[in-house]
């Protein structure tokens, strides 16, 4: 590969991940381990999935109806919320979450005939501890009763100090003066801005969404809709309604207020023949320039269903919608604030990485934000997956190569669950995911295989909450191997494996370090240097091996796996240590 193209990856590598995550030029294993938050009773309240008043019922459709009283700073929001549900463990209690910048004005409810009561029964009990909202019927609800419950709120939501990383809603200005709104919540949760059983495994099978705006304004949502009706009786205000019609995490629920246009185009695809419509939204002023580069998405959706299977969304189509933050993977409305820039190598890595969100996050999403890697990780790679198919393997491991510069090693890439822990500094889920995935693939050793593996997980999983097990069978299924050994040292151990080694009088010295190493670690690493045959595949153990080779060429380890490789002299001695002294 020519120089130029090479440093053209470096810039653009260095330009989207480690402005963001930080650069070592070599891997490296910190001594410190990175914090954790304290796992405070709210934090508690809303982590815990499983908790007894969330786990007795499963939502399976949300309405959303909300009025933006203005769209100056000082403005709120007032609406409701009309939750649908399944009662799976008898209760007469259930509970939902809402931001402390919200207030409750009334809940209401039924259950099983689907009309609200106008008995005293209408207005339903309801307490609230912090930023939780327990919901109280006047019964136990029992069996697979449908219940459905409506909660009146009204409030401010905060502002995003760093959308889209540390959330909130945005309330911006475009370049003529014209507000210029959004959300984006993937840390903080849906319920900074509406009432709702605020987890990521239980999604919802259906959403609504209706906004009130100022007339003159344009709300984009996720799914199909956006056409415009008047408000009764109030000739000032316009509605919006999008409707959702797939599985969708909370999360990724959004809206996008501004003088917008619709840019329509269309997608078809050579894996389902279908057509996937294409109804981008963006400011009026850059109109043209959305229509020049955008066009560059069919390229990145074609290559994705080629590798992960159909695009998971058709029903609902596809839209970028321009955004005051960079971007958010907003399932079928992905968030675009990119300045219509490509890089170095001639894409736009915001449209590339957000788009491939839709199969890994959006159509099968991790069963705890712990297990984010399974979104994060796998849309980083599946960017060099795309480079790999557009410029080549050596493009793709170039590619690959300055994303491990931005590995941090601090905490384990699988963190800890029931504390919806998601923390965007923490960015070994993205780039040390990545890497992870390439040094899977360089030991499977057989690219029909790993493939398979990937599109398997995709398709088998569309729609469904996953945990880092599920990928993990799948391997084992797909390979006929046992590769535990392998994922708790790159999932569950914060630090990268090390081999030490060193060579001295015609003797190769290897070892894993057992400070960093898992004791049943077994990674084959191939070496140059050591062998007038040519390369040389080790099977290192933590105990101290020998190879006897000739020559004065230095030993060259393969750098293209995540292990970090030290010489060490002392391994001459140790040696001879472990020799006088051999282990029962």
């Amino acid at each position: 590969m020519k120089k130029s193209l090479f440093v053209s990856i470096f810039f653009v590598v260095f330009a989207s991940a480690c402005s963001i995550f930080g650069v070592h030029f070599k891997l490296h294993n910190p001594n410190s381990a990175g914090k954790y938050p304290e796992n405070t009773e709210a934090l508690s309240l809303l982590g815990d999935q499983e908790s007894k008043y969330r786990k007795c019922f499963d939502v399976f459709a949300y309405d959303l109806d909300i009025k933006f009283s203005s769209l100056n700073d000082d403005g709120e929001i007032v609406g409701s919320v009309l939750t649908h549900a399944v009662i799976r463990v008898p209760s007469d209690t259930f509970q939902f979450d809402i931001g402390s910048d919200l207030v409750v004005d009334s809940v209401c409810g039924n259950f099983d005939d689907g009309e609200f009561y106008t008995s005293a029964w209408d207005r339903l009990k309801h307490s609230r501890l912090g930023n939780t909202l327990y919901v109280i019927y006047p019964l136990v609800v029992t069996g697979q009763y449908e219940i459905a419950v409506k909660i009146y709120y009204h409030g401010k939501p905060p502002n995003a100090q760093r959308p889209p990383w540390k959330g909130g809603f945005v309330r911006k200005k475009d370049e003529l003066d014209n507000p210029w709104w959004g959300v984006a919540c993937q840390t903080e949760g849906a319920s900074i801005w509406w009432p709702c059983k605020d987890v990521v495994n239980d999604e919802s099978q259906r959403v609504g969404i209706q906004i009130q705006v100022p007339k003159g304004f344009v709300v984009v949502s996720n799914g199909r809709g956006g056409r415009s009706e008047r408000v009764e009786d109030d000739t000032t205000f316009e509605s919006y309604s999008w409707n959702v019609n797939y599985p969708i995490n909370l999360y990724n629920i959004t809206f996008y207020i501004g003088k917008y246009k619709l840019l329509h185009d269309t997608y078809s695809s050579k894996v389902t023949g279908d057509t996937l419509a294409l109804n981008h939204y963006v400011l009026e002023q850059d109109y043209e320039k959305a229509k020049a580069h955008f066009p560059q998405l069919k390229e990145h959706l074609a290559v994705y269903e080629d590798l992960f299977g159909p695009y998971p969304f058709y029903r609902d189509g596809f839209k970028l919608v321009e955004a005051p933050y960079a971007g958010m993977e907003h399932q079928t409305a992905i968030a675009y604030g990119n300045g219509f820039k490509n890089n170095a190598l001639g894409f736009d890595y915001i449209i590339l990485h957000e788009t491939a969100h839709e199969w890994w996050g959006n159509s099968l999403t991790a069963y705890d934000l712990a297990d984010g890697w399974l979104h994060e990780g796998f849309a980083t790679y599946a960017e060099c997956l795309f480079v790999e198919r557009k410029y080549g393997y050596k493009a793709y491991t170039d590619y690959m190569r300055t994303y491990k510069w931005t590995i941090i090693n601090r905490r384990p890439v699988v963190g800890p669950y029931g504390q919806r822990y998601f923390n965007y500094k923490d960015g070994d889920i993205y780039t040390k995911g990545a890497w992870i995935l390439h040094t899977l693939r360089e030991t499977i050793n057989d690219d029909k295989v790993f493939f398979d593996i990937i599109k398997t997980f995709a398709t088998r999983f569309a729609y469904k909450n996953v945990k880092s097990q599920d990928f993990i069978d799948i391997v084992n299924e797909k390979t006929l191997s046992d590769y535990t050994w392998f994922f708790d040292q790159y999932l569950y151990n914060r630090f990268v494996p090390e081999l030490e080694y060193y060579k001295e009088d015609g003797v190769f010295y290897y070892s894993w370090n057992d400070k960093y190493t898992n004791a049943d670690f077994h990674l084959p690493i191939t070496v140059k240097g050591v062998s007038t045959a040519g390369a040389v595949v080790l099977r290192p153990q933590l105990a101290i091996d020998t190879l006897h080779c000739a020559g004065d060429n230095e030993p060259e380890m393969r750098s293209n796996v995540l292990v970090k490789f030290t010489e060490n002299k002392k391994l001459k001695r140790k040696f001879k240590k472990q020799l006088d002294h051999p282990l029962n």
